[in-house]
């Protein structure tokens, strides 16, 4: 797993997240950019088909504590469908990237 920073709110995932490092990875990226004042995040994660329930927990505690939006772009069919059944779409903000769809 790789994360590029795009501008000030975006972050890129490319590869698949499945460890603890990708996690603690990119818990430290959106803090750093919450710690700079973001109020609104975007990540747009065009190869993943999984996300650790590590990652999802992170998240959730950023929009539910921190009250930071979240859009997320997803590339992969079977990440956007484990994001349905977890009913966690509304919540991320997600949305198929057309671009990246896989």
């Amino acid at each position: 797993m790789r994360i590029e920073k795009k501008g000030t709110q975006e972050l890129i995932i490319y590869g698949n997240i499945k460890s603890i490092e990708d996690y603690v990875a990119i818990r430290e990226a959106v803090t750093k950019m919450v710690t700079n004042g973001e109020t609104e995040l975007q990540l747009s994660i065009p190869d993943s088909f999984s996300m650790p329930s590590s990652v999802i927990g992170a998240l959730i505690q950023l929009i539910s504590e921190r009250k930071i939006r979240l859009k997320m772009r997803i590339g992969d069919n079977n990440l956007f469908e484990l994001l349905e059944e977890m009913n966690l779409v509304t919540t991320f903000n997600a949305s198929l990237d057309k671009n990246h769809q896989k």
